[in-house]
Formats: C-alpha cells, structure tokens, sequence
C-alpha cells in the first residue's frame, strides 16, 4: 500500500513538471536581450518571424481628428491640471478572427514602485491597434525624477519607455536665469539703431534641423559619432550642429540665434547666442557642451534653438556613465 502511494505522488510530480515546463516554455515567446527603437521604446522582439511588439510615444496632448500627440517628448514639467498621454501602437498586428489581444500598461515612479495599471483588449473589430493611458502630472500628485511606462501582452512584458517629470518653470522663483536672458537679448552698441526696425525678407518662420555628435571631422566638416546617447567621460563634448533651409534666407541681415541646454532637472544651464550673418554660405550653426564627469550626470538632456523667441528645433539626448 505504502509503495503504491509514493508511486502516486511520483506520478503526479512527474505530470506537474511536464505541465509547468508547457507553460513556461509556451510563454516565453520573447527575445531576453531588449532592442531600443529610434524613439527610445525598448521592446523585447518575439521569437516567431513578424512577431507583434508595439511603440510608446507620450504628449501633453492629442489631436482631435487624428488622435495623434502632438509634441511628443520624454520631459515633462509638473503642472496644476496637467496630464501626461501614453500611445502604445501596435506593430505586426493582424487582427485573428474571434480573438483579441488582452494588453495592459503599468506606470512606475522614480523609485520603481508601480502606482497605477490599465488593461485594454484590442479586439479584430477596433478600427485601429493604437490605445491609450494617461496620468495626472501636477505637483500634488507626480514628483521629479525619471519614471517607466511598460506594456505587457498577455501578461508578458513586450516594451517599455522612459519619461522625465521637472519642475514646473515658476519665473518668480527664478530671477537669475530672467536677469540672464535680459542680458543676452539687451542690444549691443551696434544694434541699437535696428533695434526698432524689422528685418526686410527674411521670413518670420525658421525651419531648422538638429544633429547631435560627439565632433567634427577638420578636413570635411561631417559630424562625427552622430546620436542621442552619449557618455561621460573626460574632455568629451556633446556637439549641436544647426541647418536651415537656404530658400528661408534672402537678404544680409544678422539673425539671432539662442542655443539652451537644459539638464535632467527641466532647468537650463547653458544659453549661447549666435548671431549669423545671412550672407555667410554656410548655412548652419554650432554650438557644444562640455559632458565630463566633473560637469555633468546621467539623464535626459534637452537642446533648444530659439529664434525671435520661438523654438525653432529642439532635441532630447541621454547621458550615460562610462561603462568600468
């Protein structure tokens, strides 16, 4: 009797390993090494070829016909009565019939600790694969710091995405970066004259494009070391080289150009102007930080080009320590 219970139990352990092996195995349908996309998403690719994985974009706000964000980023300020919108889209995705996808997104502050989570079925009949999550981000809610989006299909990780939330910009608080910007935008001798006088044919609206290198190359002027990820180490430098259309330009006049950097904070810390004169044929502008170790931390870093007080291009870069 005694050998025919433990040959029971025998059997039954045996049948509960073969299961739990189906199930592990059945759901690790996913890559462990992590890819990063070009707009940050890491997404975790599925083993089987075209295998769905999805995008996180996040905005402020949505169009209302398209439903699209507008202005996208990773940096946020804290706001009363602000939120922040996650886009997920799905990519691969091919509606199978009479079965739907069951999606979740979870939202994870600076420390790690998940505060908030959403499940939404994509079922074949929705008319698009995108969905939706939002998130108040006002200052009695959110605090500073770098926070994690993550989506999860059927309950398996498939991507995630990071943000930053700063302080809010609170120009009361902030009178030494107002004196600066007084000083900078304060005409100098030569400029007093045109101060009042617009400039005839240049147009009021700049089209500018933004590249981030590490330098550029003496003989050939093509930047060198091109991305959004960099790292701190000894006299290293993140460069930001600014081109704009040639057709934008028609007469000699001096035009005004700000570059801001802004650290992981939400605060600047370095404002340069540049005046260029349009008759130069180079058209682009330069301007570098140093990115040493004494100077700068790990983060999400933001560039600004302003002209006559509007951002006319703008770009978020990360800061990475140097790997030991």
């Amino acid at each position: 009797m005694h050998d025919s219970i433990l040959k029971y139990l025998s059997l039954i352990l045996f049948i509960s390993f073969i299961v739990a092996s189906i199930i592990i195995n059945g759901c690790a349908s996913r890559e462990n090494s992590p890819r990063k996309l070009d707009d940050s998403t890491i997404i975790y690719p599925s083993k089987s070829e075209n295998g769905i994985y999805a995008t996180i974009t996040f905005s402020s706000k949505l169009n209302k016909k398209t439903g699209k964000p507008i202005k996208p980023d990773t940096l946020f300020r804290l706001q009363t009565k602000a939120n922040l919108i996650a886009v997920v889209d799905l990519v691969n995705y091919k509606p199978i019939k009479q079965k739907s996808l069951m999606m979740h997104i979870e939202w994870l502050d600076s420390t790690g600790n998940s505060f908030y989570k959403k499940r939404n079925d994509v079922t074949p009949s929705d008319s698009n694969s995108s969905f939706t999550s939002s998130i108040s981000i006002t200052p009695q809610k959110r605090k500073v710091g770098k926070y994690l989006v993550r989506v999860f299909l059927f309950r398996e990780l498939i991507a995630e995405k990071y943000f930053h939330l700063a302080h809010s910009l609170d120009y009361s608080k902030i009178g030494k970066e107002q004196e600066l910007t007084k000083q900078e935008n304060k005409p100098e001798k030569n400029d007093r004259v045109q101060k009042s006088i617009k400039p005839k044919g240049v147009t009021e609206s700049i089209t500018a494009k933004v590249i981030l290198c590490k330098n550029v190359n003496k003989k050939t002027g093509k930047p060198i070391g091109v991305g959004t990820t960099f790292t701190i180490k000894e006299k290293a430098k993140v460069k930001a080289i600014v081109s704009f259309e040639k057709s934008e330009i028609k007469t000699n006049e001096q035009m005004k150009f700000y570059f801001k950097w802004i650290g992981p904070d939400g605060k600047p810390f370095y404002k340069k102007r540049i005046v260029y004169t349009t008759s130069n044929t180079n058209f682009s502008l330069s301007n570098s930080i140093s990115i040493s170790p004494e100077k700068r931390i790990t983060g999400n870093y933001k560039i600004e080009i302003i002209y006559k007080k509007k951002i006319i291009a703008e770009q978020i870069f990360e800061l990475k320590p140097a790997v030991k």
